[in-house]
């Protein structure tokens, strides 16, 4: 089972004290069984045998310690290994390409680490619990062998055909559990919809009631009846083990002692089929669980490996560049595809040449491309066709982290972190001036190295964005249509004060704007239309 081999490998040189704590609790288990056993062979009187008795207390202490010591050391090395997967996983939406990221998507990222390690941890000291119920199993088996051959034929015969019923009924389990495991990951991303869009659910009751009353009750419906499914398949392997059990426990009551020796034998047999009994139950009813926490890691490694053909190896450290002579784009052509594959929107072939201390605005309607080309641009989307080149040298996979180091981006999308991350020695006073500077110190303060909030309207969330744009001062400013969603006071300065003391500094600025008054600021202003650059001007 990979849960097992699993914490066997993150055991390390400790691999055999879980192996021996496991061992040792079964052991000990059957121990007080034989124990057990023998005093019911002693003739009924009033002592006590305080050998057999300190031997059962011993026993007892056995089974408590190597099981408690199993199932802690089985939750540190599960919680160590989910630790490094959770890293792992991190590292690989950090490496990968953006349009990779995409296809995979975040809501099935956040579902699949969030659902799949809570199953992997609140799994594994149960797993552990069962094993050991199943060296006491194999251990009693085998006493069962030594007191009787003919009782251990018919018991090997049964458990044989446990063995065979149950691996007939769950032949279909994990097809149930991967149809319910899907089912369940829609019912969540339809869900991340209701709550992400909040505020337009409240605004359109017809969408509210398609939303909830139609597809989330119905992807409800299909969680519900596929959870049932694989829920029935994986129960029906308890009752056979439980029939059979029963079988077993008839037959050594009524049916094998008149075979046996003496009654003495036949109720050790009884008290061994007893035990039998509660050691398969316990293996039987963890068996489901094992299933379940076997796909959840399965479904972790199928995370990794989807992260993995998008993520691309990097430098460990890279050093930002303190400026460039040219940037070019030489028939780029750049595709965005559909979740099927199919093209769903072409960028270009696209021609342009930028020097420092330019500024181009980029206009155009919506959809035209603008966005798109702010992220060809910046170095986060592959290219399809054609070449990027920097001071005259081809932008490619191993140069590609350094490029971006030359961009401060506000994209249309863009995302507002707590704190300057990865930027130390940052002067407090400077971000505080900055904050004033924009019109938030009223609304944002900066203590111990974070913003005191980010939930802020969008044109405040923009501003607050563009102050850490200022704050990284990278030679290229790509700003994402920053002036929209803002009152006309700090667009006025926007195009009037900053814009142009960032171009007084030698900053080179690509701005998408739709502010037809301002291109006049512009060097030059470019029209985008169906991803292609339809025509240029130089501003007047």
């Amino acid at each position: 089972m990979k849960f097992i081999r699993l914490m066997l490998a993150e055991a390390g040189l400790r691999e055999w004290r879980l192996v021996g704590s496991i061992a040792g609790a079964g052991g000990a288990m059957a121990l007080m069984m034989t124990i057990v056993n023998s005093v019911a062979d002693l003739k009924s009187d009033s002592t006590i045998d305080w050998w057999q008795f300190w031997l059962f207390a011993l026993s007892a202490v056995a089974i408590v310690s190597f099981e408690q010591y199993a199932a802690n050391l089985t939750t540190e090395l599960s919680e160590r290994m989910l630790e490094r997967t959770r890293l792992r996983i991190a590292d690989l939406v950090r490496t990968s390409e953006l349009d990779g990221l995409e296809q995979v998507g975040a809501v099935r990222i956040y579902d699949t680490i969030a659902r799949e390690t809570t199953i992997v941890s609140q799994s594994a000291a149960l797993i552990i619990y069962s094993l050991t119920s199943g060296v006491a199993l194999v251990l009693a088996i085998a006493y069962i062998a030594w007191l009787s051959l003919l009782v251990f034929a018919v018991i090997g015969v049964l458990l044989a055909a446990w063995v065979y019923f149950y691996t007939f009924s769950q032949r279909d389990s994990r097809h149930a559990l991967i149809a319910a495991d899907t089912a369940q990951g829609r019912f969540f991303e339809l869900m991340s919809h209701l709550l992400y869009g909040f505020k337009e659910v409240k605004l359109h009751k017809g969408r509210g009631d398609d939303l909830e009353k139609v597809h989330l009750a119905e992807a409800s419906r299909e969680a519900e009846r596929t959870q049932v499914i694989a829920g029935r398949r994986l129960n029906n392997g308890m009752v056979p083990s439980l029939a059979i059990f029963y079988v077993i426990l008839g037959s050594a009551v009524f049916i094998l002692p008149p075979h046996l020796e003496d009654a003495r034998l036949s109720m050790k047999v009884v008290y061994m089929v007893i035990f039998l009994f509660t050691t398969v139950q316990t293996v039987s009813r963890t068996l489901p669980v094992l299933a379940k926490t076997n796909l959840a890691l399965d479904n972790l490694d199928h995370l990794e490996k989807n992260l993995l053909k998008a993520a691309k190896d990097r430098p460990s450290t890279v050093a930002p560049p303190a400026g460039f002579s040219s940037i070019l784009l030489d028939g780029v052509v750049y595709q965005h595809r559909a979740p099927d594959g199919s093209v769903a929107f072409t960028l270009g072939p696209c021609d342009l040449s930028i020097a420092p201390g330019e500024t181009i605005f980029f206009v155009g309607g919506n959809g035209s491309g603008k966005s798109t080309l702010m992220r060809v641009l910046s170095g986060l989307y592959p290219l399809a066709a054609g070449a990027m080149l920097w001071d005259g040298d081809l932008v490619d996979e191993q140069s590609v982290d350094r490029y971006r180091n030359l961009f401060s981006a506000v994209y249309a999308d863009f995302h507002l972190f707590d704190r300057l991350y990865g930027m130390e020695d940052v002067d407090p006073e400077r971000v505080r001036a900055l904050l004033q500077d924009v019109g938030l110190a009223d609304k944002v303060g900066y203590v111990d190295g974070r913003f005191s909030t980010v939930a802020l309207s969008t044109g405040q969330r923009k501003r607050l964005a563009f102050v850490v744009a200022l704050i990284e001062d990278r030679p290229v400013y790509l700003l994402d249509e920053l002036s929209a969603d803002q009152d006309p006071g700090f667009r006025r300065r926007y195009y009037e004060e900053f814009l142009p003391s960032l171009k007084a500094r030698g900053k080179t600025l690509i701005v998408v704007s739709h502010d037809d008054r301002y291109f006049g600021l512009a060097d030059r202003v470019i029209t985008m239309e169906h991803g292609r650059f339809e025509r240029a001007a130089v501003a007047q």
